[in-house]
This record gives C-alpha cells, structure tokens and sequence, in this order.
C-alpha cells in the first residue's frame, strides 16, 4: 500500500514537472515567436523600401543618382533582393527609356553581380527573355538601311512588339549574304524563328551561331540578335513589289 502511494506521488511529481515545463516553454516560445515575426517583418519591410529607393534613383533624370541606383541595384542582386519580376520591369524600363546608355549600365550591373552570385545569372536570363528580341542592323549602303527602315515602318501593322531594333548602322565587310547572328546556343532556335519571318517577306537569310566562332559572343546579353546585310538584291517590299507581312515570331 505504501508503494502504491509513493508511485502515486512519483507520477504526480513527474506530472508538475511536465506541466511546468511546457509552461515554461509556452512563456519562452510566445515572445520568441512575435520577435521572429517582427524581425521577418522588419526585414520584408527594408526589402521593398530598398527596391523603391532603387527604382526612385533608376528613374531619376539626374545621371549622378541614375548612377547611385544602378549601384544599389547590383548590390541588391549580389544579396538576392530582387525578385527576377523588379529585373524584367527595370530592363523593360531602360529598355524604352530616353537615355541610351541606361540599358547598358544596367546590364554592367547584372553581369557583375553574376560573378558573385550565380543565382543572379539564372534570373537575368528568365529577365531579358521576356523583353522585346534586340535586334541590330548593320548595312552596307544606304538603299538597304532605307530598305529596313520601310519594314519597319510596315511591322507597325503588325505584331511589331516582338522585336526591337535599337539602330540600324553602316558597317563595311565581305559578305556575300545576308546573315542574323545569334550570340548564344539557346537563342538559336528563336534566330532561326525571325530568320524565317524575313524570308517570308523575300530575304535571302542564314542563321549564324556566334558561340562557335567568337569567344566575346557569351558575354552579350541573351535575346540579343545582330542582322548583317550582304552583297544580295533588295528583297521585293523594297522594290515595289506588293508582298504581305507576316507577323514576327513570339519574343520567348
């Protein structure tokens, strides 16, 4: 009987104890978990004041704070502060901007952050695919730039926003036919997708894969094209012979 007892009062101890314990925890763990919500809060709340700072000096039209934010936006990026959305609205963003040298600067800023943090690389690949495809335009006289400038004009009909066209340059070399280079392996489907669409409307293209031939091609940014004219006739819509555009391929 007296065993019985003292089991009884060794369990009822051990009872207290448990009780007291998960009290105790319960006290501990209650202001650890609001100081862990405050901090994740706290930090969420820097995260996105940060990204508006950034894009307030981006957008700013002083070059000395354009410059502080495209500072800001590397340093962003090396921390994974920048959801790869903010990427693709800031390249959209200089993309179409007045200033010219803002898309560069800010692509400057991607390829160094990229050297520190590979996640960066990732994200800036998914970004600029889902820009406009960058197509450049070297010719050799000036019957063909006014020739490319007519199809542009023409694409204004049509699904014109797949591809951009930042200049449209003279430029003397050998060629004997037209070429677009893509300046990497994964842009080489979509090189061969506008390649098709120019021969549609009658020129006389070959797809080019850069990667295998300049080493300098890695470093340009995906979705990046250059269209070099050859010693080849005009193609039809530039000398008066009514051909219907097609639609240039999707940008992804």
């Amino acid at each position: 009987m007296a065993e019985s007892q003292k089991a009884s009062e060794i369990r009822e101890r051990a009872r207290a104890w448990r009780d007291i314990m998960l009290q105790m925890t319960a006290t501990i763990m209650i202001p650890l978990t609001i100081a862990g919500m405050g901090l994740y809060y706290t930090r969420w709340q820097q995260n996105v004041n940060d990204l508006k700072t950034m894009i307030d000096l981006v957008s700013d039209n002083k070059p000395e704070r354009q410059k502080y934010g495209i500072a800001m936006f590397e340093y962003l990026l090396k921390n994974d502060k920048v959801p790869v959305e903010f990427v693709a609205a800031q390249l959209d963003y200089a993309n179409n901007a007045s200033d010219p040298q803002l898309l560069p600067a800010m692509e400057r800023a991607l390829t160094k952050a990229a050297q520190s943090n590979a996640n960066v690389q990732a994200v800036f690949k998914e970004a600029v695919e889902r820009l406009p495809s960058r197509v450049f335009v070297n010719v050799l006289n000036e019957q063909q730039r006014a020739c490319f400038s007519k199809l542009l004009t023409g694409l204004k009909d049509n699904d014109g926003a797949a591809i951009t066209v930042p200049s449209i340059a003279m430029a003397k070399w050998d060629g004997k036919v037209n070429e677009i280079r893509a300046m990497n392996d994964h842009d080489v489907p979509k090189a061969e997708a506008i390649a098709e669409w120019l021969r549609n409307i009658g020129f006389d293209i070959q797809v080019v894969n850069l990667t295998k031939i300049w080493d300098g091609a890695r470093k340009v940014r995906p979705n990046t094209f250059e269209i070099w004219f050859g010693d080849k006739d005009l193609p039809p819509i530039c000398t008066g012979k009514d051909v219907t555009l097609a639609s240039p391929p999707p940008s992804n």
